[in-house]
């Protein structure tokens, strides 16, 4: 069913069936933008399962992250202009970030980091940054947002848990992206964490892999 109303709502704003009015338009939009956001709902839902069923596979294959990270954050740049805030990508091109791992679901990670990012963060920036120590690939995205208490940083990657504010920026948050983006991570050997200088601050998600 979601795939139809994606599709006739796709097709509607690319005037498939004719020429539709601004007001009509606009209410399609809403019905395309809701659908994708339910589809991301229904993906953690079946991610959870497959992972405490044990059923999760992964794809691995050797990739270029830098190329996927730059993949996901030109998809993305249209959601953060969109609501006005500044967007940044900053790494050494001269160094090689290809490991192995599932480019699928690393891709799926790094837009979660994103996307949070930019639900969180009302106005300001969003800055994505890739840097490479020794045999370690580092992940760094840093926003200006609602920033987090001390307290709450230590549970954000179980189930369901949300920082204290951020239900007043975005209230269709589910708290179950960044569980899933842990497990994918330490599914590839890797680290995931937060950090921040408290409510009002800002916030930084951290991302380490090995390459190989």
């Amino acid at each position: 069913p979601l795939t139809a109303i994606k599709g006739y709502a796709s097709m509607v704003l690319e005037n498939s069936f004719g020429e539709v009015g601004e007001k009509v338009r606009g209410a399609v939009d809403i019905i395309f933008q809701s659908s994708q956001k339910l589809v991301k709902v229904i993906e953690d839902f079946l991610n959870i399962t497959r992972i405490e069923l044990g059923t999760m596979k992964y794809d691995q294959s050797e990739l270029d992250f830098k190329a996927l990270v730059e993949t996901v954050s030109k998809e993305l740049k249209v959601n953060v202009e969109k609501k006005g805030l500044q967007f940044s990508f900053e790494t050494d091109s001269a160094r090689d970030y290809k490991l192995v791992g599932d480019a699928g679901k690393l891709a799926q990670v790094v837009g979660n980091l994103i996307d949070n990012a930019i639900k969180y963060t009302p106005n300001g920036f969003i800055k994505v940054a890739l840097k490479k120590e020794n045999n370690k690939i580092r992940l760094e995205i840093f926003d200006s947002g609602v920033g987090m208490p001390a307290e709450v940083i230590p549970k954000l990657f179980q189930k369901f848990i949300r920082a204290d504010d951020a239900g007043k920026v975005n209230i269709q948050g589910t708290g179950l992206g960044l569980y899933v983006a842990k497990q994918i991570v330490e599914a590839h050997q890797g680290k995931i964490w937060a950090e921040s200088d408290g409510p009002g601050q800002g916030s930084r998600f951290i991302v380490e892999l090995e390459t190989k």
